[in-house]
């Protein structure tokens, strides 16, 4: 993980939709690409929703903190407010075009339109 994502300011934390639909699988490739190319840390959404205080505090220590929902439904940012979890970047896969179905074959490529989307706003609100 880079020093910019963590650490001194707090971390930069990123809950996913991981849902049956293709969008859902999207969302969460997305999140696994932001953790892996070291622009966030995956955190898991379920933890949250089962208010495990450890993972609550960390949640709302951090710096920065996106969700990646999957569709219309806005799972992970219900379940961030309905805690008091602040929420500084929201990302809906089938508002970007990307269809909530049963599989396609394109995850990748959406998947990098996603997190293409996500790392130009950081880069404006930095």
């Amino acid at each position: 993980m880079s020093d910019q994502y963590c650490c001194q300011s707090g971390e930069t934390l990123v809950f996913t939709c991981a849902g049956a639909a293709y969008s859902g699988q999207v969302a969460n490739h997305a999140g696994l690409s932001l953790m892996t190319g070291g622009k966030a840390n995956l955190f898991c959404i379920a933890a949250l929703a089962a208010e495990i205080p450890d993972k609550l505090d960390r949640a709302r220590k951090a710096s920065k903190r996106i969700a990646i929902d999957g569709c219309e439904d806005h799972c992970c940012s219900k379940i961030m407010q309905s805690l008091g979890v602040p929420l500084d970047q929201h990302v809906v896969v089938t508002d970007m075009g990307i269809e909530k179905q049963p599989e396609k074959m394109q995850m990748v490529v959406h998947a990098k339109r996603v997190v293409e989307n996500i790392k130009e706003n950081l880069l404006r609100s930095t």
